[in-house]
């Protein structure tokens, strides 16, 4: 039996490409990725599994927004401190959660395409910052 170590990392991203590499990326780092197609798979985990150091979440998805899943998270005790990274094709200024300035404070942001090693740097310098 293979168990995983570190941090366990949800990726909420539509794009079977997109989740591949942040994926791959995940597990060469040290990290256990887990993938959601899409926002409401997320939330409804977020119900029943462990809660994740960070989530990965892109704002476009069919269904839930990424704003929404942000939304739902900071109305919740529980999981309003779980790290968020935005990683999309809107810049932080056309996104529906700049309308929501603690929303749009409350996440990380890198957009695409984005280098790998560049997430990587962000999520290890997010769980460092939140001792992890």
């Amino acid at each position: 039996m293979v168990t995983m170590r570190g941090p366990v990392i949800w990726v909420v991203e539509d794009d079977p490409s997109a989740q591949r590499v942040i994926a791959d990326s995940l597990k060469l780092n040290g990290f256990h990725p887990i993938v959601f197609g899409n926002a409401e798979k997320a939330y409804g985990a977020l119900q029943t599994d462990t809660l994740p150091s960070l989530i990965i979440l892109d704002m476009l998805l069919p269904g839930m927004s990424g704003v929404d899943l942000i939304r739902l998270l900071k109305q919740n005790k529980q999981w309003e401190k779980i790290p968020v990274v935005v990683v999309s094709v809107l810049t932080r200024q056309d996104s529906p959660a700049r309308e929501s300035p603690e929303e749009a404070n409350a996440v990380y942001w890198v957009n695409k395409p984005f280098e790998a090693n560049d997430l990587i740097r962000t999520i290890q310098d997010i769980l460092t910052a939140v001792r992890y």
